[in-house]
């Protein structure tokens, strides 16, 4: 999957991340601590550092949308919870 720097590549990638965070809700719709949340995000990055030691580019794609959206996710939760 290749795409330019145009705007449809962003909107391809935002697209991707609000689909995943619609399936977090789905898997797992029990809200955390935000420490747990936090800690999340980083197992995500793990996982996108494994898939780039392993040159596997379509898994560093996927992984970072799943990073993506864990924080979009927390970010939420701290809005819920007022800022």
């Amino acid at each position: 999957m290749k795409f330019d720097l145009s705007g449809l590549a962003r909107m391809k990638v935002i697209q991707d991340i609000h689909f995943e965070r619609s399936r977090q809700d789905r898997l797992h719709p029990e809200e955390l601590d935000l420490k747990m949340r936090f800690i999340t995000i980083f197992e995500e990055l793990g996982e996108v550092a494994e898939a780039m030691q392993e040159d596997d580019m379509e898994s560093v794609y996927r992984e970072l949308i799943d990073s993506a959206a864990s924080c979009v996710r927390m970010a939420e939760e701290v809005l819920k919870r007022g800022i």
